[in-house]
């Protein structure tokens, strides 16, 4: 299985017009960070059968991004609870064991759930990570059925991403 994971991109500040974290908006300067990220990510060649999204708004407005640059369609952008930022990283290896060995994916979410979920594939110990937002992961993980183990291959900065004209 190719696995993507993507950082939300920045997203407003809670305030009086914004009642709740899950309903915070990506910034204008996080819909351009996107959009630089996005243009790589085809520049690369990369391809996804499925993008699953945290319901957060800054993480579904994110995915859309992506999958309108990757040419996904919207009823291959699906949402899972289990990549809410307070979710468990196991709830997520259990959703990967569903999925056939070769499907290619993207996951959208938050901090430090990614990392956490990078950690536990490519190590069964800590493993500190640094995602910033609009962050780009790329790993080619093998699923068995109790177990899945991966290999990281990138880790990339919008700023990194920027530079792919």
């Amino acid at each position: 299985m190719e696995l993507y994971i993507i950082r939300h991109g920045k997203a407003e500040e809670v305030s009086q017009n914004i009642s709740s974290d899950a309903k915070r908006r990506l910034t204008k300067t996080g819909v351009r960070e996107l959009e630089y990220v996005s243009k790589a990510l085809k520049i690369f060649g990369i391809q996804v059968d499925y993008i699953f999204t945290s319901p957060l708004v800054r993480a579904q407005e994110t995915a859309e991004i992506i999958a309108k640059q990757l040419l996904v369609k919207k009823k291959k952008i699906i949402i899972w609870d289990e990549l809410k930022p307070e979710s468990d990283v196991l709830d997520i290896h259990k959703k990967f064991l569903k999925l056939s060995s070769d499907t290619k994916i993207l996951l959208v979410g938050h901090e430090p759930n990614l990392t956490n979920l990078i950690s536990s594939i490519v190590s069964s110990c800590d493993v500190t990570i640094n995602l910033k937002k609009g962050g780009f992961v790329s790993m080619s993980i093998t699923l068995s059925k109790s177990r899945i183990v991966g290999t990281l291959q990138s880790i990339l900065t919008p700023k990194q991403l920027k530079l792919c004209k």
